[in-house]
C-alpha cells in the first residue's frame, strides 16, 4: 500500500490561480434608495397634470366674441363688414357681445373711435346716430398753435372763438364763439394740421364752418361738466 504523501508544515499554501479567481461570484452592492426622489418625481407628475386639466378646462372655456375688424370712425353706423367673430378667454369681468348676436350690433353708431382687434362692448355703441338729432357735425383743421398742449379727447367741450389773426389787432369786444363736442380727433399730417370732428347746434353750424374757413379761430377747452 502506498502511502499518502505527507504535508511539512514548512510547506507554502499555493496561491489561487486567476482561474479561481475568475470564477468566484460577484456580489454588487446593495443599491441606496432615496425617497426624496421619489416624492419629487410623484410632484412632479401631479404638478403637470393639474397644470394640464386647467389649460383643457380654459380652451373649454373660450367663446366666440365680437371684435372690430377694420377702423370705425365715431359717428359711423357698424356694417357687417365692421365686425368679426373671435375666441376669448370668458371673463365676467370683462363685458363682450357674443358673436351670435352681431345683428344686434349691425347698423349702431359708435360713440367712440374703434380700433381693429378691439373687443365690441354695448357701451361702445348707440342707436342714436351722430351727429345727435338737433346738431351738426363741423370738422375744424388746426395747427398745433391752435391745440391745447394737453391735447383733445373725445367728449371735450370747447368754444371755438373767432380771432383776428396773426397781427391783427386786439378786439375792445368780447369775440365771437360758438360751443360745440368734440367727437372725434384725428392724427396729425405730415404738416402738423390735426383734423378735429365737432358736434354743434344746427342752428350754429354754417356759421362755424364759415368761420373755420378763414382759419382765424383758436378752440378754448371748457371745465368737465360744461355742454354744447
Amino acid at each position: 500500500m502506498t502511502a499518502a504523501p505527507t504535508r511539512s508544515p514548512h510547506t507554502r499554501a499555493q496561491a489561487p490561480t486567476d482561474q479561481h479567481i475568475a470564477s468566484a461570484p460577484t456580489i454588487a452592492p446593495p443599491t441606496r434608495r432615496r425617497p426624496w426622489l421619489m416624492v419629487l418625481g410623484v410632484l412632479l407628475i401631479t404638478t403637470c397634470a393639474l397644470a394640464g386639466a386647467a389649460l383643457v378646462q380654459s380652451l373649454d372655456e373660450r367663446t366666440q366674441v365680437l371684435v372690430v375688424a377694420r377702423e370705425v370712425a365715431i359717428g359711423q353706423v357698424l356694417a357687417e363688414e365692421d365686425l368679426v367673430a373671435a375666441q376669448v378667454s370668458a371673463d365676467p369681468s370683462v363685458e363682450t357681445v357674443p358673436a351670435d348676436q352681431a345683428d344686434s350690433v349691425v347698423g349702431q353708431t359708435a360713440v367712440t373711435p374703434l380700433s381693429p382687434g378691439e373687443l365690441v362692448t354695448r357701451a361702445k355703441v348707440d342707436s342714436d346716430p351722430l351727429p345727435e338729432s338737433g346738431h351738426q357735425l363741423v370738422a375744424i383743421a388746426l395747427r398745433p398753435s391752435q391745440l391745447p398742449a394737453q391735447g383733445l379727447r373725445v367728449g371735450d367741450v370747447v368754444q371755438v372763438v373767432s380771432t383776428p389773426g396773426e397781427g391783427g389787432e386786439v378786439p375792445t369786444e368780447l369775440p365771437l364763439s360758438v360751443a360745440a363736442t368734440v367727437l372725434r380727433v384725428g392724427e396729425a399730417d405730415m404738416d402738423g394740421i390735426t383734423v378735429v370732428d365737432v358736434q354743434t347746434p344746427e342752428t350754429d353750424g354754417a356759421v362755424l364752418a364759415a368761420r373755420v374757413a378763414t382759419g382765424r379761430i383758436a378752440l378754448v377747452v371748457e371745465a368737465p361738466g360744461g355742454g354744447a
